[in-house]
């Protein structure tokens, strides 16, 4: 039996489809996109839809799925959400009997090259980063496609966790790789950011050897041109950032083409030109998203971001991805917010006609590209009739140097407004983009059309007077064209011109010679009319390109306007008060609350002050469970964040230094993908804190060292509190159990013990939330039990072995542990910290068998229920409870 051949459909879908490795192919077939092969059982299984097959390839049936063209943005946004990357391929000519359509791929679905509204979130940016490892380096490309935005950095190869902040602050949606200069470590790249959560692509570049000294990669100097020579030598300097560059050419050439016309500038930048902010500190602090199910709600950016427009929305997320230390550009920000907190009338009036705006930013994208629709136009020029009212607002304000710089990017658009408004049809139901009167060509056409259905009508009337049939219809429809309708009843008075098409049910359809003619001649306008109107489309959007650079300003105004806005909005609601700088890198704040639980919690929070400086640069910090400890360190963290990107802060007074870095160990988390415990988790960050914190960064401890066993965690929490005191010298607040860590206020003079404030009232524990010098009593971990209503058996048992263990072996009071641990101070505090962790185990080991009697101790005692909620606190007793019996 000879080998089945191929198709000359399948032939042309294999071509196609080689074109675009690792990308879903929706390949158009007549009225549906079709999908075969392994993108049908993936599409099939994704979408919910039937799978079938059509044909065979070298004897095994082809499987096939589809989707309906009318449904493709539905099932591309879901496709596109689930980190697909897909391509279009269309039927770019019309069927010919004998002939295989003519097909083409007219667009390429990425995640990080959106621009259609439907599958972008309005209120994040979308970020495509292009990643180029080059000797030492990574060179580091981030792209805002629609905004025509390149972030560029260069970050050490060995530094991974700098590469992870950095890509924490931007959230790529594709990080481009570059697979044939990679090679073999490939998969290794892939598997790395994989686990961090990004989705990776690739390009296909091309390699010139020219140069022994550096890879240089060989892309058109026209793209190169476009950008100002003082970009083009620093791209030439650094190979990383032009090899970079060359790998973001390569990749959106293929997916992207027509946005590398807009390029023109690139942003180079060092990333400690930014307060610093790691991935776990984002997390940690619940920056951007909550911890309980990943959504915007009960964020710090849900408080904050009171902007009007979406655009404002991104801003006010940038801003918080990437915090100043500029002190004079923070000043700047701080001095707006406060005015517009001070103006309500300007307030109120803003956030009228903010409110009224449309996304002038991606409007202006997508004109750039090409994509912007009939709404996109209309929208655009709605927006634009506002700015002369927008500038009035502004007017009596102009003396502060933003807002003068936002009004002076804030031009007239009257010759825009005048084109839109005559060329673009508001009539979004008519078929017809272009307006009456705007091409007289356009004009004539429609004027034949309009005619020949009058002509149709005419030919209707005279058929029903000649047939004497008065039922009868000339109707349309795409398969047959016009035809004339008439019904069972009345075949008999069809005249012998007819030409039968179709028999129904109860009717028949036929045509004659003179409605063929007709139909002709109408169908050729209608084409005409389809030709003409897009040509004068394509001239609109020609002339609307002029203003684009114009459009960006405006763009930039705005966003930072109502940024700017949204701030002051929530410190007007909120009662923020201005903070001030100060240059002796002391943190003082008084009446400090945290901005997300106090909106939970509305009148019932408890503020409080602190006061980090010369005299109190590290605090321990104990108290109960549930006393509040950890949402106390988050609040000042959070309050430092807020003011330094200008906004006003949750206090009655605050006089801060300008950081350079935050970083917070919080919490508990593991990472099972990777092998790693929570402990290890734990440590991993403390050695990033350990390693890479300053004298002008702010550190956050939550219980380091309780991942462990106890002499383990006091040792290692007490090398840790030396460290930072002494070698990084940086702002820090230590939350702890170990009490034993209390006694090191004795030993350094800076160090001083704070603790949360509780009482006992009738056997029952009241938490305070007030935090006061001093040390905590107890950690309350079997009230803390009783609240969650552990069984009374158990809670029973837990206070005799609770009273039996202090009693017989406490390690602060009856052991030499306290004694031996502190005497380690005497080392000379330039010795290697690795050295000290080392002597602390090996002292650990000879100690370790008293610590099983305190085992079943520290399952209660070190419970912290700061982060549970009532029924995860429940179910982990029932798991204490198990142990006891």
């Amino acid at each position: 039996m000879s080998e089945q051949k191929t198709t000359p459909l399948m032939q042309q879908y294999f071509d196609i489809k080689a074109q675009y490795p690792g990308v879903i192919l929706l390949f158009q077939v007549g009225d549906f996109y079709e999908l075969f092969f392994e993108d049908a059982k993936i599409v099939s299984k994704f979408l919910a839809i039937a799978l079938t097959s059509r044909g065979k390839n070298h004897g095994e049936d082809i499987p096939l799925c589809g989707v309906p063209i009318h449904a493709l943005s539905h099932y591309l946004n879901k496709l596109i959400k689930g980190g697909f990357k897909v391509a279009i391929c269309d039927q770019i000519t019309k069927p010919v009997p004998g002939k295989v359509v003519e097909r083409a791929v007219t667009q390429v679905f990425t995640p990080g090259t959106l621009t259609e509204s439907s599958l972008l979130d309005e209120k994040s940016a979308s970020y495509i980063v292009s990643l180029y490892p080059e000797k030492k380096n990574y060179g580091l490309i981030f792209t805002e496609l629609l905004t025509a935005q390149l972030f560029a950095t260069i970050i050490p190869i060995n530094e991974n966790k700098i590469l992870e902040s950095e890509l924490a602050r931007f959230l790529p949606d594709e990080i481009i790789l570059p697979k044939n200069i990679l090679n073999k470590n490939f998969n290794n790249y892939i598997s790395y950011f994989k686990n961090l959560g990004y989705l990776v692509s690739f390009s296909e570049i091309i390699q010139d050897n020219n140069n022994n000294n550096n890879l240089n990669i060989n892309f058109p100097e026209q793209f190169k041109n476009q950008f100002d020579s003082k970009t083009q030598e620093s791209i030439n300097k650094y190979p990383e950032l032009n090899n970079s560059l060359a790998n973001l050419y390569f990749y959106l050439k293929k997916t992207q083409e027509k946005s590398l016309l807009q390029f023109n500038k690139i942003s180079f930048y060092q990333p400690e030109d930014y307060l610093i902010l790691d991935s776990a500190t984002f997390k940690n602090l619940e920056i951007f998203k909550n911890n309980q199910n990943g959504s915007r709600e009960n964020s710090l950016l849900s408080i904050l971001d009171k902007s009007k427009t979406a655009m404002g929305s991104r801003t006010i997320k940038k801003w918080l991805a990437r915090p100043l230390i500029n002190k004079t550009q923070i000043i700047e920000r701080n001095k707006v917010v406060t005015v517009f907190c001070k103006n309500i009338d300007i307030m109120q009036k803003l956030e009228e006609l903010l409110g009224s705006l449309s996304d002038i930013e991606r409007i202006t994208g997508r004109i750039a590209l090409r994509r912007a629709n009939r709404l996109d136009y209309l929208s655009l020029k709605d927006s634009l009739k506002l700015m002369p009212e927008l500038k009035l607002i502004l007017f009596n304000i102009t003396d502060l140097e933003l807002i003068k710089i936002i009004t002076e990017k804030i031009s007239n658009f009257y010759n825009l407004i005048n084109l839109l408004e005559s060329s673009i049809s508001q009539d979004l139901s008519s078929e017809y983009i272009i307006k009456q009167n705007f091409d007289l060509q356009l004009d004539r056409l429609r004027s034949l059309v309009e005619n020949s259905q009058q002509e149709v009508l005419k030919l209707e009337e005279l058929e029903i007077k000649n047939t004497g049939i008065n039922s009868l219809k000339i109707r349309f429809n795409n398969i047959s064209g016009y035809y004339i309708e008439i019904t069972n009843t009345n075949l008999d008075s069809v005249p012998n011109n007819y030409i039968e098409l179709q028999k129904l049910t109860n009717r028949k359809r036929y045509t004659t010679q003179e409605l063929k003619n007709l139909e002709l001649e109408i169908l050729t306008a209608q084409n005409e009319i389809d030709n003409v109107q897009a040509q004068v489309f394509e001239r609109v959007k020609d002339e609307v390109e002029i203003y684009l650079h114009d459009l960006r300003q405006l763009s930039q105004a705005i966003c930072y306007l109502d940024a700017l806005f949204g701030l002051a909005k929530a410190a007007y609601e909120n009662n923020y008060i201005t903070p001030v700088f100060n240059d002796n890198n002391e943190i003082n704040i008084i009446n400090g609350r945290h901005p997300v639980v106090e909106q939970k919690l509305e009148n019932s929070f408890e503020p409080n002050n602190t006061s980090l400086n010369n005299k109190e640069k590290l605090w321990i910090i104990t108290g109960p469970n549930m006393g509040g400890k950890s949402t106390y360190l988050r609040q000042v963290a959070l309050i430092c964040i807020i003011a330094q990107i200008g906004s006003l802060v949750p206090a009655s007074m605050a006089s801060l230094p300008i950081l350079d870095r935050i970083f917070t160990r919080i919490g508990s988390g593991d990472n099972l993908a990777d092998g790693k415990s929570t402990f290890l988790v734990e440590m991993e960050e403390t050695a990033t804190i350990c390693s890479q914190a300053t004298k002008n960064s702010l550190v956050i401890l939550d219980e380091v060292g309780r991942g462990t066993s106890t002499f383990d965690g006091i040792a290692l929490a007490q090398a840790i509190i030396e460290h930072i005191y002494t070698n990084i010298k940086a702002n820090c607040l230590f939350a702890t159990h170990y009490h034993e860590l209390t006694e090191l206020e004795k030993i350094f003079e800076n160090i001083k013990n704070y603790h949360m404030l509780s009482k006992k009232i009738d056997d029952k524990v009241i938490f305070l939330h007030k935090i006061a010098p001093g040390i905590a009593d107890g950690s309350f971990g079997i009230e803390v039990a009783k609240l969650a209503q552990l069984p009374t058996k158990v809670i029973t048992r837990a206070s005799e072995i609770l009273q039996s263990i202090t009693q017989e072996h406490s390690p602060l009071k009856n052991s030499n542990f306290q004694k031996n641990i502190f005497n380690l101070n005497k080392i000379s505090q330039e010795e290697n910290i690795n050295i000290l962790l080392d002597k602390i185990i090996i002292l650990e080991n000879k100690l370790k068998q008293k610590e099983l009697d305190l085992i079943k101790l520290e399952t209660i005692k070190n419970i912290n229920l700061d982060d549970f909620s009532p029924k995860q606190a429940f179910d982990l007793l029932w798991k204490i409870k198990n142990k006891f019996d």
